[in-house]
Protein backbone atom coordinates (compact mmCIF):
# COMPACT_ATOMS: atom_id res chain seq x y z
CA UNK A 1 0.00 0.00 0.00
CA UNK A 2 2.99 2.34 0.99
CA UNK A 3 4.48 1.77 -2.48
CA UNK A 4 1.37 2.78 -4.40
CA UNK A 5 1.43 5.88 -2.28
CA UNK A 6 5.13 6.57 -3.42
CA UNK A 7 4.36 5.59 -6.66
CA UNK A 8 1.38 8.14 -7.27
CA UNK A 9 3.45 10.95 -5.54
CA UNK A 10 6.21 10.20 -8.10
CA UNK A 11 4.21 10.35 -10.82
CA UNK A 12 2.98 13.41 -9.87
CA UNK A 13 5.90 15.11 -9.35
CA UNK A 14 7.31 14.01 -12.53
CA UNK A 15 4.28 15.58 -14.55
CA UNK A 16 4.74 18.50 -12.76
CA UNK A 17 8.09 18.78 -13.89
CA UNK A 18 7.18 18.22 -17.55
CA UNK A 19 4.51 21.10 -17.02
CA UNK A 20 7.02 23.22 -15.94
CA UNK A 21 9.49 22.88 -18.46
CA UNK A 22 6.61 23.22 -21.17
CA UNK A 23 5.56 26.21 -20.18
CA UNK A 24 8.92 28.40 -21.07
CA UNK A 25 8.81 26.56 -24.81
CA UNK A 26 5.14 27.76 -25.08
CA UNK A 27 6.31 31.61 -24.20
CA UNK A 28 9.63 30.73 -26.25
CA UNK A 29 6.60 30.34 -29.26
CA UNK A 30 7.09 34.86 -29.33
CA UNK A 31 11.22 34.35 -30.42
CA UNK A 32 12.94 31.72 -32.76
CA UNK A 33 14.86 29.32 -30.06
CA UNK A 34 17.73 27.45 -32.04
CA UNK A 35 16.96 23.59 -32.81
CA UNK A 36 20.22 22.49 -30.79
CA UNK A 37 18.24 24.60 -27.60
CA UNK A 38 15.41 22.47 -28.52
CA UNK A 39 17.27 19.07 -28.64
CA UNK A 40 18.63 19.91 -25.89
CA UNK A 41 15.56 20.95 -23.52
CA UNK A 42 14.02 17.39 -24.69
CA UNK A 43 17.09 15.48 -24.24
CA UNK A 44 17.08 16.49 -20.32
CA UNK A 45 13.71 15.54 -20.17
CA UNK A 46 14.29 12.10 -21.24
CA UNK A 47 16.82 11.74 -18.90
CA UNK A 48 14.56 13.56 -15.91
CA UNK A 49 12.14 10.87 -17.02
CA UNK A 50 14.24 7.71 -16.90
CA UNK A 51 16.18 8.86 -14.04
CA UNK A 52 12.61 9.19 -12.34
CA UNK A 53 11.46 6.06 -13.70
CA UNK A 54 14.21 4.45 -12.57
CA UNK A 55 13.96 5.39 -9.01
CA UNK A 56 10.38 4.59 -9.16
CA UNK A 57 10.86 1.08 -10.18
CA UNK A 58 14.04 0.71 -7.32
CA UNK A 59 11.97 2.23 -4.54
CA UNK A 60 8.70 0.63 -5.84
CA UNK A 61 9.63 -2.90 -7.00
CA UNK A 62 10.02 -4.85 -3.46
CA UNK A 63 6.65 -3.39 -1.95
CA UNK A 64 5.16 -3.69 -5.85
CA UNK A 65 6.77 -7.55 -5.78
CA UNK A 66 5.68 -7.88 -1.62
CA UNK A 67 1.82 -7.17 -2.99
CA UNK A 68 1.75 -9.12 -5.86
CA UNK A 69 3.16 -12.34 -3.81
CA UNK A 70 0.81 -11.53 -0.93
CA UNK A 71 -1.67 -11.01 -3.35
CA UNK A 72 -1.23 -14.34 -5.02
CA UNK A 73 -0.91 -15.64 -1.62
CA UNK A 74 -3.99 -14.59 -0.64
CA UNK A 75 -5.71 -15.68 -3.62
CA UNK A 76 -3.88 -19.95 -3.32
CA UNK A 77 -5.14 -19.77 0.49
CA UNK A 78 -8.67 -18.21 -0.51
CA UNK A 79 -8.28 -21.40 -3.57
CA UNK A 80 -7.74 -23.37 -1.00
CA UNK A 81 -10.44 -22.89 0.98
CA UNK A 82 -12.73 -22.88 -1.61
CA UNK A 83 -11.45 -26.75 -2.35
CA UNK A 84 -11.95 -27.75 1.17
CA UNK A 85 -15.16 -26.16 1.09
CA UNK A 86 -16.42 -27.85 -2.04
CA UNK A 87 -14.32 -31.85 -0.75
CA UNK A 88 -17.09 -30.88 2.34
CA UNK A 89 -19.73 -29.88 0.36
CA UNK A 90 -19.16 -32.88 -1.89
CA UNK A 91 -19.10 -35.17 1.30
CA UNK A 92 -21.82 -33.65 2.58
CA UNK A 93 -23.64 -33.94 -0.56
CA UNK A 94 -22.54 -38.01 -0.66
CA UNK A 95 -23.71 -38.48 3.08
CA UNK A 96 -27.28 -36.53 1.97
CA UNK A 97 -27.90 -39.29 -0.73
CA UNK A 98 -26.67 -42.28 1.10
CA UNK A 99 -29.00 -41.39 3.72
CA UNK A 100 -32.47 -40.67 1.19
CA UNK A 101 -31.34 -43.78 -0.41
CA UNK A 102 -32.16 -45.75 2.81
CA UNK A 103 -34.14 -43.28 3.95
CA UNK A 104 -36.44 -44.06 0.44
CA UNK A 105 -35.69 -48.35 0.76
CA UNK A 106 -37.38 -48.06 5.11
CA UNK A 107 -40.31 -45.75 3.41
CA UNK A 108 -40.85 -48.81 0.69
CA UNK A 109 -40.62 -51.00 3.26
CA UNK A 110 -43.24 -48.87 5.89
CA UNK A 111 -45.62 -48.59 2.56
CA UNK A 112 -45.78 -52.43 1.99
CA UNK A 113 -46.36 -52.72 5.76
CA UNK A 114 -48.82 -50.33 6.11
CA UNK A 115 -50.65 -51.88 2.98
CA UNK A 116 -50.70 -55.13 4.67
CA UNK A 117 -52.20 -53.51 7.57
CA UNK A 118 -54.63 -51.95 6.12
CA UNK A 119 -55.50 -55.07 4.31
CA UNK A 120 -55.70 -56.96 7.61
CA UNK A 121 -57.86 -54.31 9.05
CA UNK A 122 -60.39 -54.34 5.76
CA UNK A 123 -60.69 -57.80 6.01
CA UNK A 124 -61.69 -57.80 10.08
CA UNK A 125 -63.97 -54.97 9.11
CA UNK A 126 -65.95 -57.14 6.86
CA UNK A 127 -65.81 -60.16 8.96
CA UNK A 128 -66.96 -57.39 11.86
CA UNK A 129 -70.02 -56.50 9.51
CA UNK A 130 -71.00 -60.11 8.15
CA UNK A 131 -71.38 -60.90 11.97
CA UNK A 132 -72.98 -58.07 13.08
CA UNK A 133 -75.53 -58.83 10.29
CA UNK A 134 -76.04 -62.26 10.78
CA UNK A 135 -76.91 -61.05 14.87
CA UNK A 136 -79.16 -58.49 13.69
CA UNK A 137 -80.65 -61.08 11.24
CA UNK A 138 -81.06 -63.74 14.10
CA UNK A 139 -82.63 -61.06 16.63
CA UNK A 140 -85.00 -59.90 14.19
CA UNK A 141 -85.81 -63.92 13.12
CA UNK A 142 -86.24 -64.20 17.02
CA UNK A 143 -88.82 -61.08 17.16
CA UNK A 144 -90.43 -61.72 14.21
CA UNK A 145 -90.91 -65.88 15.58
CA UNK A 146 -91.75 -63.92 19.09
CA UNK A 147 -93.91 -61.89 17.34
CA UNK A 148 -95.91 -64.31 15.51
CA UNK A 149 -96.25 -66.50 18.56
CA UNK A 150 -97.83 -63.75 20.83
CA UNK A 151 -100.06 -62.89 17.48
CA UNK A 152 -101.12 -66.31 17.36
CA UNK A 153 -102.03 -66.41 21.44
CA UNK A 154 -103.70 -63.11 21.03
CA UNK A 155 -105.80 -64.40 17.77
CA UNK A 156 -106.78 -67.76 19.95
CA UNK A 157 -107.58 -65.90 23.31
CA UNK A 158 -109.72 -63.41 20.89
CA UNK A 159 -111.33 -66.90 19.46
CA UNK A 160 -112.09 -68.69 21.97
CA UNK A 161 -114.07 -65.12 23.37
CA UNK A 162 -115.54 -64.81 20.20
CA UNK A 163 -116.51 -68.49 20.52
CA UNK A 164 -118.05 -68.31 24.04
CA UNK A 165 -119.70 -65.16 23.32
CA UNK A 166 -121.04 -66.64 19.87
CA UNK A 167 -121.85 -69.50 22.07
CA UNK A 168 -123.46 -67.36 24.88
CA UNK A 169 -125.82 -65.60 22.31
CA UNK A 170 -127.01 -68.80 20.41
CA UNK A 171 -127.67 -70.85 23.45
CA UNK A 172 -129.78 -67.81 25.13
CA UNK A 173 -131.94 -68.00 21.62
CA UNK A 174 -132.48 -71.32 21.06
CA UNK A 175 -132.66 -72.74 24.89
CA UNK A 176 -134.61 -71.56 27.88
CA UNK A 177 -133.41 -69.73 30.91
CA UNK A 178 -133.54 -73.03 32.89
CA UNK A 179 -131.49 -74.85 30.36
CA UNK A 180 -129.37 -71.35 29.17
CA UNK A 181 -127.55 -71.69 33.04
CA UNK A 182 -126.83 -75.07 32.90
CA UNK A 183 -124.98 -75.50 29.15
CA UNK A 184 -123.39 -71.78 30.07
CA UNK A 185 -122.18 -73.47 33.63
CA UNK A 186 -120.75 -76.54 31.45
CA UNK A 187 -119.47 -73.93 28.74
CA UNK A 188 -117.75 -71.69 30.96
CA UNK A 189 -116.06 -74.39 33.25
CA UNK A 190 -114.71 -76.18 29.40
CA UNK A 191 -113.78 -72.85 27.75
CA UNK A 192 -112.07 -71.93 30.91
CA UNK A 193 -109.97 -75.12 30.57
CA UNK A 194 -109.48 -75.00 27.02
CA UNK A 195 -107.87 -71.28 27.91
CA UNK A 196 -105.59 -72.28 30.31
CA UNK A 197 -104.29 -75.30 28.46
CA UNK A 198 -103.99 -73.08 25.42
CA UNK A 199 -101.80 -70.29 27.93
Amino acid sequence: MKALHLMTALALVALALLLGWAEPALAAKHHVVPTWKVWWDWGWKIVNFLVLAFLIYKMAKKPLKEFFAGSRAKVAAELEEVNQAKAEAEAQLKLIQEKTATMAQELAGYEESLGQLAERDRQRMIEEAREASEMIMERAGLQADMALHHARRELAHEIVELAAELAESKLKEAVGKQDQDSFLDKFTSGALTARSGAL
